[in-house]
């Protein structure tokens, strides 16, 4: 059985994406690839198991390229994090593929970009900020 046109269409996309993630091109290709790929899921016919599939295998390679860069680099700049940050948000369209860490890592996304966002400013700031995204974790 041969692949439609579209999921051919998410596949390429999604593999020009993972070669350029951490690229603006990249991310266009990814939000494609997203998009493509949750069409054919939310259509729930033949090739949704595939698509869900291929949906699983790139966040789970992606949201590892992201671990990967914040553990190796604690002072990751805050136009890369920016970017991660949306790398991971992009595959909330296809949330039944996300690993399993998913809302962690965003976590920590969010975390490495409140403190270079509050550099300088009143440390009490910063903590309440950091306080109400500790609420969010409690409340996953």
């Amino acid at each position: 059985m041969s692949e439609s046109r579209g999921l051919v269409a998410a596949r390429a996309s999604m593999a020009a994406a993972e070669g350029a993630w951490a690229s603006a091109d990249g991310l266009a290709q990814l939000e494609d690839g997203l998009e493509a790929l949750a069409d054919i899921m939310d259509a729930g016919k033949g090739e949704a198991r595939i698509a869900g599939n291929l949906a699983a295998t790139y966040a789970a390679r992606l949201y590892e390229r992201v671990r990967d860069k914040l553990e190796r680099d604690a002072q990751v700049p805050e136009p890369e994090l920016e970017h991660c940050f949306k790398v991971v948000l992009a595959f909330d369209r296809v949330q039944s593929a996300l690993p399993r860490a998913a809302a962690e890592l965003k976590i920590k996304v969010v975390e490495g970009l409140i403190e270079r966002y509050y550099e300088g400013h009143p440390p009490e700031k910063k903590r309440a900020v950091l306080e109400q995204l500790a609420a969010l974790r409690s409340e996953r």
